[in-house]
């Protein structure tokens, strides 16, 4: 590793460096554009950082065993250890509703705009769940839905766009990141064990088991 290409940065450059590798290790993703409910959509500087340096990140992070990848045409960099050390478990209404997203998204890519992105509000997402994907018997409560959501838009899957995620009108876009976050191959094998659950009397403690199988909020597609 050149150290001495860290050293060349200015002060503001490196501290950039610093919060960009904070960020790829905390949230997994960096998304190319962000949109936020009081200033819109907008190029992130981090993506932009990226482009430029990355190789720098890539050899710094590489030094602890992390891999920096770049899907150019859906504009957005991730990173992933060969150990799984980044692999986030989710609950069995969390693995659904991402499930949701993922469907839902794969339906409406002809649709996407110029960022790939895909509009959708949490009304059409519960009502998704329960109904048309019917991979949960009930609507999930609203504090479990916002958690998730939160923990979706924490890992840059989705972004909101107008209200909370308390309410069903709440509007966000589901990004390209979740192509990579639940791989094709995964869908299907997902979905028919969620529903499968629905069917089966099943203690709390399958129900679990289920959830820690099918959870890949950093899954790659590799």
């Amino acid at each position: 590793m050149d150290l001495q290409a860290i050293q060349s940065l200015s002060a503001r450059e490196l501290e950039q460096f610093q919060r960009v590798c904070n960020r790829l290790l905390s949230s997994t993703y960096v998304a190319r554009t962000q949109t936020l409910p009081d200033r819109g959509r907008f190029q992130d500087p981090d993506y932009t950082f990226l482009t430029i340096h990355h190789q720098l990140v890539a050899d710094y992070l590489g030094v602890m065993g992390w891999r920096l990848h770049q899907e150019e045409v859906y504009g957005y960099f991730y990173v992933e250890h060969p150990d799984e050390i980044n692999r986030c478990v989710l609950t069995r209404e969390e693995t659904a509703l991402l499930l949701a997203l993922r469907l839902y998204y794969e339906e409406h890519r002809e649709q996407a705009g110029l960022e790939q992105d895909v509009l959708c509000t949490v009304r059409e997402l519960l009502d998704l769940v329960v109904t048309e994907y019917a991979v949960l018997p009930v609507r999930p409560s609203v504090r479990l839905v916002r958690r998730a959501m939160n923990l979706f838009e924490h890992h840059c899957v989705i972004q909101r766009v107008e209200g909370t995620f308390s309410r069903n009108d709440c509007k966000f876009t589901i990004l390209p990141t979740i192509l990579t976050v639940v791989s094709p191959e995964r869908v299907e094998a997902a979905v028919e064990q969620l529903q499968n659950g629905r069917e089966e009397d099943r203690d709390e403690e399958a129900e679990t088991d289920s959830a820690d199988e099918l959870a890949v909020l950093r899954e790659t597609a590799d």
